[in-house]
Order: structure tokens, then C-alpha cells, then sequence
């Protein structure tokens, strides 16, 4: 018996036509202009290859169609590359021991992976803080991958799919939640190279303020491509989640901070770094004067969890301190990239360091009230809600 025919995918179709698969996806979904000659390319492979995009594929609106959104094009682009996931969430009281079975709460299936969070929670705010919300990502030919990209969609996130995993379909992560709120993430390896980037999406000046905003995992990979987005004019954003341990140390960190210009990085892994033992007043008091004896730097954010984030800005040795809400913690699960989407929403709106770090302190704390990752994404009238209720102080 003949084994059944392989189902044609849209790297079938990218390749025959010479084209990238963010090429091949912008033609089928209508999110951005093809040169016709391309297309013509594009339309010629998927009748040679009877390719098919699922439906799912094909209705999905594109951050364009968005009625309550201004003109996408004159708004600040923010393309997010990196992780996404399908996540299964499992409550369970405690934490179980080696060998231990136990039955949990329940077992969830939602839209993770630092990267996703970070543009949805982005593209979230909405007006007037609204950004044209990229992803560039790898995803499978799998019922997952479908879901995936309708999701982030709906979320009014433009996925670029400009590769696919080495098993074709979507990656998987285990998200244990306790009761108190802490969690335990298993996931599979995932990475997305230099060549992948740049072979897909060709650097060029834009017109409008635009950032690229890349994870700790990928940062060593995609040095070059940070040198030739700042040399096209574009802002560099960098969320330290996953960053390789051979950068962890005080060297290497002084160094990525030279190169990038916004970095965010928790607490947990600057103390790592420079292997500071103090308390809270001390470590901010180390951290000023390591940064200040930098002759060239970005602007640094320190996210603290429940005691909120200090920011050292660039050229500054002043230190902003923001508090977070007082909240009922669920799930402390992207808690930190909720706070780099919101803060980037408003600095690329040109708001000040104090006001990005107010609403995304928020943002933060908001999002631990709610199970997953992305269970609690705030648009700007409920950040705005927040924050008047507070009555929370910055001091600087």
C-alpha cells in the first residue's frame, strides 16, 4: 500500500517560489503589499504544489482590519521575535514530589511562550497607545499552529511565521500552578538562528519609530541582526528571560547593556550576575553605581515581582522606583512579559520612563490575578482605572 502524499505546507510554497514564508503568508492573508511579479510567483507554486491554507489561515483578519484601530501603518512598530507555545496549565495545591501522582485542579490549554506574551500584552493597550504588533516566530502545519495564529489575531498580533520546528508543529510547555500562585514551566527547545531572521525579514529604515524586541534565548544569535536593525534607525528591546549562562556574568552583561537600548531583567538574575547578597535599598544603590561607571549604556528596568521595578535610565545615574499593585496573586506566570508589552507600548509612544513603568508595574500585577499568561491582558482605559484607584507613588 502507497503511503498517503504529504500535505504541502507553506514552506513548500516559499520555497518553490524563491520567496521567505513571511512572503508567502503576507500574500494569503492580505497583511501587507506583494510586488505583483511575487505574487505571480506565489500563485504559480500553490497551484503546482495544490497547496491548500487551512481556513483557519485564510480568515484571519490581520492587525490591518481592526476597526478600532487608526491607520496600522503610521502607528510605531514593534516586531517581537521568539518563543511561542501552546501551554497546559495544572493546578495543583503543591508542588508533587519525584515518583508522587497526584490529580489536579484542572488541566487548561492556552496561548504562551515569553515572546507571545510580550506582543499580545503590547497590542492589548489599544488606543491611544497602539502599536502595529509583529511576531516573528516559528510554528508548525499542525491543528495547534492553526489555533495559534487565530489567537494571536484576535489578540490583534500579526504572526510571522519564518520557520517552522523541527518536528512541524507547535512547541509544547507544562505550566504547574500551586496555590499560592508560584509556578514550574516545562518546555521543549526552541530557537529561532541569525540566518532566520534576517533571510526573512529585510532590514530597512521606517518611517514611523519601530523596535525590535528579542529574548534572552536568542540574543549571542542575533547580535548581527541587532547591529543592522540600529544601523536602519530602529530601537533594540531585550527581555532577559532565557539568557545563556555564559552571559551572566558581570562582563557580558555591561556588554549586552552597551548594545541594547532597552533591557528589561529581573532581580533574581542581576543579583546571578554580580552576585550581590544585600538587601533591596542596597542592591538598587549597587546596581546605580555598576551602571554608572559604563561610558555608554542603554536604559536598564529592574522588575522586582510584587514590590514593583526601579529603572536606571540611560545617561542618568538617578534611579526611578515604581510600586505594584497589592493584589490577589493566582498565577505569577508572564507577569514579567506583560510588563515589557505595556512598557513598550507607551515608550514608543514617546511617554516618559516614569509613566511606562507606572502602567506596566500595573499591567503586571493585573496579570497575576488570572490564570495563564495571557488569562488577564489590560487595555489602557483599565490601566488608567488602576492607576487612579491606587493612589501609588513613584519615587525617583
Amino acid at each position: 500500500m502507497m503511503a498517503p502524499r504529504r500535505r504541502p505546507t507553506i514552506a513548500d510554497v516559499a520555497k518553490c517560489a524563491g520567496v521567505s514564508i513571511g512572503t508567502v503568508s503576507n500574500y494569503i492573508n492580505r497583511t501587507a503589499v506583494v510586488r505583483s511579479d511575487t505574487e505571480a510567483r506565489i500563485a504559480k507554486a500553490i497551484a503546482e504544489l495544490t497547496y491548500r491554507p487551512s481556513a483557519i489561515a485564510r480568515s484571519l483578519p490581520g492587525l490591518a482590519s481592526d476597526p478600532n484601530l487608526e491607520n496600522v501603518s503610521s502607528l510605531p512598530r514593534l516586531l517581537v521575535t521568539g518563543y511561542i507555545s501552546v501551554d497546559y496549565l495544572c493546578r495543583v495545591d503543591v508542588l508533587p514530589h519525584r515518583d508522587d501522582r497526584i490529580t489536579a485542579q484542572h488541566i487548561e490549554k492556552a496561548l504562551g511562550g515569553p515572546a507571545a506574551n510580550v506582543a499580545v500584552a503590547a497590542a492589548g493597550v489599544g488606543n491611544p497607545y497602539g502599536l502595529d504588533v509583529q511576531l516573528a516566530t516559528a510554528v508548525g502545519d499542525d491543528p495547534d499552529s492553526d489555533w495559534a495564529l487565530a489567537e494571536l489575531s484576535r489578540r490583534g498580533v500579526h504572526a510571522l511565521p519564518i520557520r517552522r520546528p523541527f518536528n512541524n508543529r507547535l512547541s509544547r510547555a507544562i505550566v504547574i500552578i500551586e496555590a499560592n500562585g508560584s509556578r514550574t514551566i516545562i518546555n521543549e527547545p526552541f530557537e529561532l538562528s541569525e540566518i532566520d531572521l534576517t533571510a526573512n525579514l529585510p532590514v530597512k529604515p521606517e518611517p514611523r519609530t519601530a523596535c525590535l524586541h528579542v529574548e534572552g534565548y536568542h540574543y549571542e544569535r542575533m547580535i548581527g541582526s541587532i547591529d543592522r536593525f540600529h544601523e536602519a534607525g530602529w530601537y533594540v528591546s531585550l527581555h532577559s528571560t532565557g539568557l545563556p549562562q555564559n552571559v551572566r556574568t558581570p562582563a557580558s552583561f555591561k556588554e549586552l547593556v552597551s548594545r541594547i537600548d532597552l533591557t528589561f531583567i529581573n532581580d533574581v538574575m542581576l543579583r546571578e550576575i554580580f552576585e550581590i547578597r544585600t538587601p533591596l535599598a542596597s542592591m538598587l544603590q549597587q546596581t546605580r553605581e555598576i551602571l554608572a561607571n559604563l561610558d555608554k549604556r542603554g536604559t536598564v528596568v529592574l522588575t522586582l515581582g510584587e514590590l514593583g521595578a526601579a529603572v536606571f535610565a540611560k545617561g542618568s545615574s538617578q534611579v526611578i522606583e515604581v510600586p505594584a499593585l497589592s493584589v490577589n496573586m493566582v498565577d505569577a506566570t508572564g507577569a514579567g512579559d506583560s510588563f515589557a508589552g505595556v512598557f513598550l507600548s507607551q515608550w514608543l509612544h514617546g511617554a516618559s520612563l516614569v509613566r511606562s513603568a507606572q502602567y506596566a508595574a500595573i499591567a503586571a500585577s493585573l496579570t497575576t490575578t488570572a490564570e495563564g499568561a495571557q488569562g488577564l491582558v489590560s487595555t489602557y482605559g483599565e490601566l488608567q482605572s488602576a492607576l487612579s484607584e491606587s493612589n501609588l507613588k513613584v519615587s525617583a
